[in-house]
């Protein structure tokens, strides 16, 4: 499976230019399967208050539309974030992933950063429904956004799923990086899984955003990576019998214990609040 992993800084507020970036990037890129951009780069990642006029429906939006249309186009996939409204009044940080076959998937960001830098509860709601994977070629994928790989419950059900890749999008600034690369091959790792990072970069609000994407081989080994602080389109062709090779070598899958999971159930409930 070829992917590129489109590693650009977003236009703030500009939902037009930003899918221009993406059809060029997609252009650029010739025979691939799978074009993968950042968390909320439709929109830029630093919206504040922009976020209430921007966010977006899934089912009526134009802009959506169009990235439909550029994956139909294009006959690939297509995974990307954006601010979704929802018709009970909320707004989710989501991503969206969509293919020329029609079949698409919205994953909506379960853990929100309230510190540091960040703020993220102030402008959106959490999500806690139920996790589902996206088929593309029939290869079950799992998605994640950003501070979601912290939480590695979400990507053990994924493989528990069947998912053999793993995909992650970021708005990560360059301090995080270091943590983000140990977090990236461990839940590769741990699940057996390809993973893959995409992550923003720019400067917004004085916030620099780190880049440094990449893609985690299922024993945890980095296979490809971008640069830091600058955009970098990667074209990567990932080697999906890996997944079954390594899984028969080690098989931390077979030997998952239902038990384990009950007892850490167990203790959620007992912890104190």
């Amino acid at each position: 499976m070829k992917i590129l992993l489109g590693q650009l800084s977003p236009k703030l507020g500009d939902i037009k230019g930003n899918l221009e970036k993406i059809h060029a990037a997609v252009d650029q890129a010739g025979e691939i399967d799978l074009a993968i951009f950042p968390e909320l780069f439709l929109t830029g990642y630093y919206l504040k208050d922009m976020v209430f006029k921007l966010a977006m429906t899934p089912n009526e939006d134009p802009h959506l539309e169009k990235l439909r249309k550029i994956a139909e186009e294009k006959d690939i996939g297509i995974v990307t974030g954006f601010p979704e409204k929802s018709s009970s009044g909320y707004i989710y940080n989501s991503l969206i992933a969509v293919q020329a076959s029609g079949e698409e998937i919205i994953y909506r960001k379960r853990h929100l950063p309230t510190f540091s830098v960040f703020d993220e509860c102030r402008w959106f709601k959490p999500h806690s429904g139920s996790l589902k994977t996206w088929k593309l070629n029939n290869i079950g994928i799992g998605f994640g956004i950003c501070y979601d790989a912290f939480f590695p419950e979400i990507f053990r059900a994924y493989s528990l799923m069947g998912a053999k890749i793993l995909i992650i999008i970021s708005a990560s600034p360059d301090f995080s990086i270091p943590l983000f690369e140990k977090l990236c091959q461990t839940r590769a790792l741990e699940n057996t899984c390809l993973l893959l990072w995409v992550n923003q970069v720019g400067n917004y609000d004085g916030i620099g955003f780190g880049g440094g994407s990449m893609v985690v081989s299922p024993l945890g080994e980095i296979l490809a990576k971008c640069p830091r602080l600058k955009e970098d389109l990667k074209l990567v062709e990932i080697d999906l019998d890996e997944v079954e090779r390594v899984r028969y070598s080690r098989p931390l899958l077979r030997d998952v214990k239902r038990e384990d999971a009950e007892q850490l159930l167990e203790a959620y409930l007992n912890r104190e609040p």
